[in-house]
């Protein structure tokens, strides 16, 4: 859990640290590092991004402006801690003012203090750390992305809308090279027509009515680091086409311009449409999908990720909860947000639980609190149609990598284990309203799977089979390996059968 992890505590060395500070700070739950104030602002600067604790002394600082830089430059990145002296009222004041995150007298040091201190900082913290990779399939799309992004490569991110490709995009620029320079998104889709090409590219004084001075455009803001060209698919054909010489020939040109400029920019793209399809109507440059797309990383909706959906949960819990009040799922509200199929991924969770959030009278959030969106009809028939085959399962293409083989066989064993679900859940009659509250299994009588046909004597084949092999064992992972089947796809079948009514038996003891 968060709250049991150990934060960096940078502390000034204008006061020194004596053992028994040093091992009260250690006991509430910091590493502390007793720095100088140059080696303080060296740190700060080269380490903005936390997460760490800075705790600075009133007696050093000139004025408070220095304070003041500090939170505007970080803001949350940081959590700062000011020492004063006993009594100096003022100080204080002025330090809260200018957004001090707490305030501690010289030889006031209580471990109860503290703890406070790292409880809320790793609070304050979590909220700016949006990337939850539990699930081993997101794991491995992670050692993907590590890889890809040290390479330098162009790569181009597809997958459903929501499931997000932006937050591996800066992952994608984290991990390059090119990590200190500027990460620029760019949503092709909001870009408008008329002004697309000058927004890209830049434009010089009088290109048009209006240019009253050169701009640069979103290449130049990129000089050095990464542009993100999100929706790629939604340039028109115009556009495509200085954009494939902008990333062939590594210049750009201008609106009004006669000289071209070099650019040092790495290109990463996303897309939720299938491309190749776009390429056989005419609406995509095929040479441009062979530039934007040396490694192509297709992300997996969260329907394939289950067991990122509690954590992203509990995440959510804390980005949008109040800092006082400790949020909490119940069992049966954590059941109902695996059971829910996802069609708006990433997106679609985070409102979920925003509107808990709004709804909860108390810290836990229960079923009653979980409202889902209105359902699409035939979802897995518009869904399929607007995006590629295979962008939902995590499939690369570059089938010569061996991690990346290893990611397919993996995701392949998970999209058996989630194909029936699917069905089921595009099934008209597979949900039901709950009063406006979300929505429910719909009783079995109205499954199309639980009939008396073929399909239902398989069924209950099946599950005769796995409650005698569970009978039999003694752990669920011996279970599924007697079975052939993963783990995963066995809690699967496991909640089908708790679904309907049967009975789980207890493993074998020894």
């Amino acid at each position: 859990m968060y709250q049991e992890q150990s934060i960096d505590l940078i502390w000034d060395e204008s006061s020194p640290i004596d053992t028994s500070v040093m091992a009260l700070l250690t006991k509430a739950g910091f590493r502390p590092q007793s720095m100088g104030p140059a080696e303080v602002a060296r740190y700060v600067e080269q380490n903005g991004f936390g997460p760490c604790v800075l705790c600075m002394h009133r007696r050093e600082l000139p004025n408070i402006e220095m304070i003041r830089t500090l939170k505007q430059h970080y803001g949350s990145k940081i959590y700062l801690v000011l020492r004063v002296a006993p009594g100096d009222l003022d100080s204080t004041i002025e330090a809260i003012k200018c957004g001090v995150d707490d305030v501690i007298a010289d030889g006031d040091d209580q471990l109860h203090r503290w703890e406070k201190i790292a409880s809320l900082a790793r609070l304050r913290l979590l909220k700016n750390d949006s990337y939850v990779f539990v699930d081993e399939t997101s794991q491995h799309l992670l050692a993907l992305v590590e890889r890809v992004g040290a390479a330098e490569v162009t790569a181009l991110m597809c997958g459903p809308t929501g499931s997000g490709k932006e937050v591996l995009a800066r992952l994608t620029h984290d991990f390059s090279p090119r990590r200190d320079g500027p990460f620029i998104p760019v949503n092709c889709a909001a870009l408008p027509e008329s002004l697309a090409e000058s927004l890209l590219f830049g434009h010089a004084k009088g290109a048009f009515t209006g240019a009253t001075k050169s701009t640069d455009g979103f290449f130049t803001q990129a000089q050095g680091g990464t542009l993100f060209l999100d929706e790629i698919g939604e340039l028109t054909l115009a556009l495509q086409a200085k954009l494939l010489r902008a990333i062939q020939e590594k210049e750009i040109l201008p609106v009004g311009s006669a000289v071209s400029h070099r650019v040092d920019v790495r290109i990463v793209a996303a897309t939720n449409r299938d491309l190749r399809a776009a390429i056989r109507n005419g609406m995509f440059r095929e040479d441009l999908y062979f530039r934007v797309s040396t490694f192509r990383i297709n992300v997996p909706g969260l329907s394939a990720r289950l067991d990122d959906i509690l954590p992203l949960a509990n995440y959510f819990l804390v980005k949008h909860g109040r800092e006082d009040i400790m949020l909490q799922l119940a069992p049966e509200a954590s059941a109902k947000l695996l059971a829910y199929p996802w069609p708006g991924n990433v997106r679609e969770l985070e409102n979920v639980i925003q509107r808990a959030i709004v709804l909860t009278n108390g810290g836990t959030i229960d079923s009653t609190n979980l409202i889902f969106d209105d359902p699409i009809e035939n979802y897995g028939q518009v869904h399929s149609a607007n995006v590629a085959p295979g962008y939902g399962s995590g499939y690369p293409e570059h089938q010569g990598n061996n991690d990346v083989q290893h990611f397919d066989r993996h995701q392949s064993d998970r999209n058996s284990a989630w194909s029936e679900g699917l069905d089921r859940v595009s099934n008209p009659f597979a949900m039901q309203a709950n009063n406006g509250n979300g929505y429910i299994p719909a009783p079995e009588t109205q499954r199309s799977d639980s009939g008396p046909g073929l399909q239902g004597a398989m069924d209950a084949n099946e599950f005769r089979i796995i409650v005698d092999t569970i009978k039999n064992t003694r752990t669920r992972q011996e279970a599924a390996d007697v079975l052939g089947i993963s783990q995963r796809t066995l809690r699967y079948k496991i909640a089908r059968m708790r679904e309907r009514g049967i009975q789980i038996p207890k493993r074998r003891s020894a």
